[in-house]
């Protein structure tokens, strides 16, 4: 069998264990809320906590990847999310999940850049389209069956089940890895690193990251707050001095001089921000409001992740077809009609407009993800293939999470106002246990119709008020995200410039 068969076999086997990672977990915290007894804020931090040692770190990984070699940092990277996955799923306490979902984080940070370079390195320019495509096109297939596995094995087993199964995903990958993938060689002026760059931006990343999580429940004005965004704004700032100063710089200065480098990572902050939108709110509409078990709930948006899945496996030849800068404007225009249109209809929308502007999103969404990053590496050059995964992927995450607490606050604002005006129209003033309720309801684990009658019974129409009012927010937050696409559109025109279409 060819030698590039196992490779491709190594990183689709790894990037569906990230990918169900991704999808899967969200579906089983109210399990964890239960069974812990864990607060919606300290539930929060088994998706945040991951995420934030996945994205503060995804730079380092890929630094270290270009560095050592991309299979022995493969290696170890999917070996500490074997055991994270194994342990968490065998956790006692909040806490300790938590800890072990940090430790997922470190593994994935090291595996995903030393992945995504291995395969690159291994095809060629030629092919690299084709590679890219096929791991996040794996990774669509992965979130799309997420959900439904997710909410099958939280709703029939056991939320255990949900980090238990990525153990044999991550063993397979490794023992391919191992036996089939050469090692390749490192030149030895590869092997520097820039260590106070790395703690630069790990420790702005960390406190920034730090504030997005922890501003709603600390407040805006706590000296916790205010004191950590201080310090992110220092560290960030104080980074591209420190590089510029560096013989190896973690991010190089080309990189960070290029308006085409940083237009294609503004495309990965604001696409993966909008993709996120649509898998958390869609699906607890569909569990608060719809009364859908959670494996519902998941097949709810799964005609838009495998519309994502079918592009993204494609990506390759269309690129080299159409080309990766008009691949990317159509992916964008067709992301950006899809979010208008969902914010115009909201999720109860009719069955042929909210599947059909859910499967425009996912051709949107499809088209951008991979060509991005292809467009990125080819760039800078293969050579610096994980580095540069590892930064848009870092972008891709850091800033989804930063885009997340916006679009919570707008959610929460913009529901809160609408809460307010339709009660005030009806005439009803509640009080402080109603309030609760209702809150609840929309920020944290309660649904319509798990709501006890006797709590709220004397409140005329409040079901069809919070609905309304959820709605709305959600609608707010798909507005936003329809500007920054359109936004993001016009700065690829610009920046993007026209190259000679690829050749296979």
């Amino acid at each position: 069998m060819n030698r590039n068969a196992f490779i491709y076999a190594a990183v689709i086997v790894g990037s569906l264990g990230i990918a169900l990672d991704f999808a899967t977990v969200d579906l089983a915290l109210p399990a964890l809320e239960e069974q812990f007894n864990l607060d919606f804020q300290s539930v929060q931090w088994v998706i945040n906590g991951y995420i934030l040692a996945f994205s503060v770190l995804m730079v380092a990984g890929g630094k270290m990847a270009d560095a050592y070699g991309r299979k022995p940092v493969f290696l170890l990277g999917m070996g500490i999310f074997a055991l994270a996955s194994l342990l968490g799923g065998m956790a006692w306490d909040g806490a300790s999940i938590i800890a072990f979902r940090v430790l997922q984080g470190v593994g994935a940070a090291l595996m995903w850049p030393a992945m995504i370079g291995m395969a690159c390195a291994a095809v060629g320019d030629a092919n690299r389209a084709f590679a890219l495509g096929l791991i996040f096109g794996t990774c669509s297939v992965g979130n799309a069956a997420g959900p439904v596995v997710g909410g099958a094995l939280t709703q029939w087993y056991s939320w255990r089940w949900v980090l238990w199964v990525n153990v044999p995903l991550a063993l397979i990958a490794m023992i391919i890895a191992w036996l089939k993938v050469p090692k390749e060689k490192v030149e030895r002026a590869e092997m520097q690193n820039d260590y106070p760059g790395m703690l630069t931006l790990t420790g702005g990343l960390v406190a920034l990251m730090l504030v997005v999580y922890q501003a709603q429940s600390w407040g805006w004005n706590d000296a916790r707050t205010i004191g950590l965004a201080m310090l992110a704004l220092v560290l960030l700032a104080a980074f591209p001095y420190i590089e510029r100063k560096a013989e190896a710089p973690l991010v190089p200065l080309d990189l960070m001089r290029s308006r085409e480098f940083l237009t294609l990572c503004l495309c990965a902050i604001v696409i993966c921000q909008l993709f996120f939108v649509v898998l958390l709110y869609f699906t607890q509409y569909a569990m608060k409001f719809l009364g859908q078990e959670p494996v519902w709930a998941g097949a709810r948006v799964v005609q838009f992740m495998l519309m994502y899945g079918l592009v993204s496996y494609f990506g390759g030849p269309l690129s080299a077809w159409i080309g990766t800068r008009r691949l990317l404007v159509i992916g964008l225009a067709s992301s950006t009609v899809a979010a208008i249109v969902l914010a115009i209809f909201g999720p109860g929308a009719p069955w042929i407009i909210f599947n059909g502007a859910l499967m425009l999103l996912g051709i949107g969404v499809g088209a951008v993800i991979p060509t991005l990053n292809s467009r990125a590496i080819e760039t800078v050059g293969t050579s610096r293939a994980s580095l540069v995964s590892g930064i848009t992927f870092m972008c891709q995450l850091s800033g989804s999470a930063v885009m997340l607490a916006v679009n919570t606050a707008l959610f929460a604002g913009v529901g809160a106002l609408r809460l307010h005006s339709m009660f005030t129209g009806e005439g009803i003033t509640l009080n402080t246990a109603q309030a609760g309720v209702i809150s609840s309801v929309m920020s944290g684990a309660q649904t319509v119709h798990s709501v006890p009658a006797h709590t709220i019974a004397d409140v005329k129409n409040w079901a069809p008020i919070v609905d309304q009012a959820y709605r709305d927010g959600i609608s707010a937050v798909l507005w936003l995200s329809a500007l920054l696409v359109l936004g993001t559109l016009i700065c690829v025109l610009r920046y993007v410039k026209k190259r000679p279409r690829a050749t296979a």
